[in-house]
């Protein structure tokens, strides 16, 4: 076994444990509706300043461990492709620009709750800017899990490192994220942040592909094109 990739995917699995902590302490899971009075809003950060604090440090942490893990998801996704990878390398540029919006979220959160005796307009602007770098970047999430899904279903070895059926799914979820960026247009409905199609769908299919593909890399870390490379 390759015991780097399976290191990888456990950091993964670790890591969706630490971000949906935070999501919990920060009482945005459901999220609130983007029609919230400004008030109330700002209030939600005012009155749970501890509960933003804790959780961004769990999504400081969260997200932090997520690179180990696509650092082995894309040692997988480089043997898939064969010797010339530039789909790898331009999968890799994207995550990075991916995750900044987390840890723009987090600072977001953390200084709307940081003094409480700012004013309401400002508290509740910095939480609709965190809540917006958290759903919007839909379209990052399309470039990514398509690049993905192609470089799964182009496999270059005779025995693929991955089902084709995650390819498929790396797709499908890539497309079903890109309703997020539409969120500005919206406060009521499926496309608002809190919607069906801009925040539900999103999430849980996310959440169902990244658990298949934690259990893609354990397996693909007893692959033996991966025990070659690990040579």
């Amino acid at each position: 076994m390759n015991k780097s990739i399976a290191a990888s995917a456990w950091s993964g699995m670790i890591a969706m444990m630490f971000m949906f902590g935070a999501i919990i302490s920060w009482q945005i899971f459901p999220p609130p509706s983007p029609s919230l009075p400004m008030a109330e809003w700002a209030a939600h950060f005012t009155e749970n300043r501890t509960g933003v604090f804790v959780g961004s440090v769990l999504m400081c942490i969260g997200s932090s461990l997520f690179f180990p893990f696509f650092g082995g998801f894309y040692g997988c996704l480089k043997v898939a492709e064969g010797k010339h990878t530039p789909l790898t390398y331009g999968m890799m540029m994207i995550v990075p620009f991916g995750f900044l919006p987390l840890f723009l979220v987090m600072i977001c959160f953390v200084t709307a709750a940081y003094r409480p005796e700012m004013s309401t307009e400002m508290t509740a602007a910095l939480a609709d800017a965190g809540m917006f770098l958290l759903v919007i970047p839909g379209f990052i999430g399309l470039a990514q899990w398509v690049v993905t899904g192609i470089i799964i279903l182009r496999d270059v070895n005779p025995q693929p490192i991955f089902p084709r059926w995650l390819g498929y799914a790396n797709i499908w979820v890539g497309i079903l994220a890109a309703p997020g960026s539409f969120i500005p247009f919206f406060k009521t409905g499926p496309f608002a942040w809190n919607g069906v199609f801009a925040f539900w769908v999103p999430v849980f299919t996310f959440g169902m592909l990244l658990t298949a593909v934690l259990w893609a890399m354990l397996r693909a870390a007893k692959h033996p094109a991966m025990q070659q490379d690990q040579s």
